[in-house]
């Protein structure tokens, strides 16, 4: 059976600050009975929270969803969001949402429009307003 994982489920699953909720997670993914699939917004979501509340940094919340990204039963819906995740290491202070879109840039071949002058850092094509 395949189910839409929830940011709860991929915190849990770092965190393990709720023994419980972690065992219950690592049991259904070790069944092997479950596909989990894990939407780029969740993965945004819990790239925030890692950071924010629990005060981790760029590159070990990347490095730990990327080594999410290898286990066999969870599936990443949008696979450039894993060339999100190694900007977002890579480039040390970068924002998530600005990797996300750089990646998605580069793989649909389209410019991203934005006053944000991280993206030189980031590798894709991009513009100011105020240069189109």
């Amino acid at each position: 059976m395949d189910f839409l994982a929830d940011t709860n489920i991929l915190v849990r699953l770092f965190t393990q600050d709720d023994k419980e909720q972690f065992e219950k997670v690592s049991e259904m993914l070790d069944s092997g009975d479950f596909q989990i699939i894990v939407s780029s917004p969740v993965i945004i979501e819990t790239c925030w929270v890692l950071k924010s509340h629990y005060k981790h940094s760029n590159v070990d919340v990347g490095n730990a969803l990327l080594s999410l990204s290898q286990i066999d039963n969870i599936i990443f819906e949008e696979d450039y969001m894993k060339d999100a995740l190694r900007l977002f290491v890579e480039k040390g202070n970068v924002d998530i949402v600005d990797c996300y879109l750089s990646a998605k840039s580069k793989t649909i071949n389209m410019p991203v429009v934005t006053w944000d002058s991280d993206f030189k850092k980031l590798g894709c094509e991009y513009y100011k307003p105020n240069q189109l």
